[in-house]
């Protein structure tokens, strides 16, 4: 496996440890009830994101082309939940400190791993 490749598998398992620290099992204070429709549709958004990050870490040794291609969605399917979030949009409660810092934490690695993906349909 290159080095780009094994890059990748590192960014996408750094990814899914700030998706789940962003979770009410690590540190996501906000109850259920106060997330809106639009917070609704964000964690469809987000889960799906996730999904697309496990299938591209389980195929990159096979079949490199296709895991940079479903990498590289990811970061497009992140990007309106996060804002949402900024917005006030997610829940009825503000987002804590160290959801914030986490959420951007999570963009910032979906761009490394968009920058990745596409040195990897280049190869």
């Amino acid at each position: 496996m290159s080095r780009t490749a094994i890059a990748l598998r590192v960014l996408i398992g750094l990814h899914l440890v700030w998706t789940f620290l962003l979770t009410p099992a690590a540190l996501e204070p906000r109850p259920f009830s106060t997330i809106s429709l639009i917070g609704w549709v964000s964690l469809v958004l987000i889960f799906a994101t996730v999904g697309l990050d496990i299938a591209a870490f389980l195929i990159v040794g096979r079949n490199v082309r296709r895991a940079a291609l479903l990498a590289a969605i990811g970061p497009f399917l992140l990007v309106g939940p996060v804002i949402g979030d900024q917005l006030g949009l997610f829940a009825s409660l503000p987002a804590p400190a160290q959801i914030v810092a986490l959420e951007f934490a999570a963009l910032l690695t979906q761009v490394a791993i968009l920058v990745v993906a596409i040195r990897l349909r280049r190869q």
